[in-house]
């Protein structure tokens, strides 16, 4: 369920989200007062470069859970970023 709307009601500090948004949803909860910020994790994982991808309205890399959590730069430093994929 709906978590954020409550949580501001009650709290006027600094409120970040991080539940999946998608660029569109994370400008507009921003954008309505909702949300102060978005994080954005496994999409930043996959995507080293996601501001520029979010700025150029480009396709993200899908991340790859089976390297989450793993030893190893493999999942963590791999993925393609705009110029090289």
């Amino acid at each position: 369920g709906d978590v954020v709307t409550p949580t501001r009601e009650r709290y006027r500090g600094t409120l970040i989200g991080n539940m999946g948004y998608s660029r569109d949803e994370a400008s507009q909860a921003i954008a309505d007062g909702r949300l102060d910020a978005v994080a954005f994790g496994t999409a930043f994982l996959a995507n080293p470069d996601l501001p520029a991808r979010f700025r150029l309205g480009a396709e993200l890399n899908a991340p790859d859970s089976s390297t989450f959590y793993t030893q190893g730069a493999e999942g963590y430093t791999d993925y393609p970023t705009l110029g090289t994929s």
